[in-house]
């Protein structure tokens, strides 16, 4: 049974495959021409709403924020609804941050298992296809110019946690599922992505610095 800080985690990681969201450009078309679109914009901002499905509970789980992804510093995670949580995911380190509380760090050294699994999700930021056909069988399909990705583990640990990962989208990513071995469900639904603006500022660049 994951912990709270996988769980967590994951919806961190899940969104570090948002990079192939763009502004409307070529067509996809096929696994090639969507795994180019992965290398095109070094950051990536928008909204997110999140909703988690556990068989435990009646109603779903539901949460809503802003994210900024940047390939050379990481992951920003801002929730605002149900309750302010700050997430900051780097190469080597995760900091969680409750409103009014003190800053949570966790880096690889102490948790490498957790880390195994970002370095995995980040692959596809990166476009490492090599990366991913090792963990992963792809079964891409195309229909009337919307796209889906499925990502099926090969083997452990990642099939231990996932049935399979499912991306779905036209130009951008729309929608990003986890489906879990235990029945669990994440999804998290996409909006207002844009690259703009192409740096950081001085406040975005002070949270990775930790």
């Amino acid at each position: 049974m994951m912990t709270r800080f996988a769980q967590r985690l994951w919806a961190l990681l899940a969104l570090c495959i948002i990079s192939v969201c763009t502004p409307a450009m070529a067509q996809v078309t096929d696994l090639a021409s969507l795994q180019t679109q992965l290398q095109r914009f070094d950051i990536v901002r928008g909204d997110f709403t999140q909703t988690r499905k556990i068989d435990m509970f009646a109603e779903p789980l539901s949460s809503q924020g802003t994210f900024l992804l940047d390939k050379a510093h990481g992951l920003l995670w801002q929730q605002t609804t149900p309750f302010p949580v700050n997430l900051v995911l780097t190469q080597d380190k995760l900091r969680q941050t409750f409103a009014g509380q003190t800053p949570h760090t966790i880096t690889a050294q102490e948790n490498p298992m957790a880390f195994y699994f970002s370095h995995i999700f980040l692959s596809v930021f990166h476009g490492d296809t090599e990366q991913l056909t090792n963990e992963f069988a792809l079964d891409f399909s195309e229909q009337n110019g919307h796209w889906t990705l499925v990502l099926t583990p090969k083997g452990a640990p990642l099939n231990a946690v996932f049935q399979h990962i499912t991306l779905q989208g036209q130009d951008d990513i729309d929608v990003l599922s986890l489906q879990e071995v235990r029945g669990d469900k994440t999804e998290i639904q996409f909006s207002a992505q844009t690259h703009e603006p192409s740096t950081l500022s001085p406040a975005e660049q002070a949270q990775f610095e930790f």
